[in-house]
Parts: structure tokens; sequence; C-alpha cells
């Protein structure tokens, strides 16, 4: 496994594991009665941010590795 698929893995773990933890409680808050939608616009958020963060890390990761690869192309 290279790198950057672990780190891929890593924040694909990050972004969707509490998003659905707080999805879950949105439900059993609901299916209890209580008021749910809090849950529900915190999982959102926490999608959202999250999902910028993996999104700035990757491109990251992917520039510069087409540095490396045009660098090696002029040699």
């Amino acid at each position: 496994m290279t790198k950057e698929s672990s780190i891929a893995r890593v924040l694909l773990v990050l972004v969707f594991a509490p998003s659905g933890g707080l999805f879950g409680k949105a439900v059993a808050d609901a299916a209890a009665g209580e008021e749910w939608w809090p849950w529900l616009v915190a999982a959102l958020v926490w999608l959202v941010l999250s999902g910028l963060v993996s999104v700035a890390v990757s491109s990251r990761f992917e520039d510069g590795h087409s540095k490396d690869r045009s660098r090696d192309e002029h040699r």
C-alpha cells in the first residue's frame, strides 16, 4: 500500500465514521421523541468541514506527485 492510499483510507474513515455516529444519534433521539435536528446539523457540518479538509490534503499530495512526474519527464 502506498503512502497516498493509506492516507486516503484514514481520511475516509475520519470523514464518514463520526458523521455516521451523529446521524445515528439523530435517529435514536427522533425515535425517543426528543429533538433530533441538532445532531443532524452537527453531522452535516462535520461532513462538509472534514470533506473540505480531506480534499485539500488529497490535492496537496496530488500536486506534489505531478511536480515529481514532470521533473522526471524532463530528465
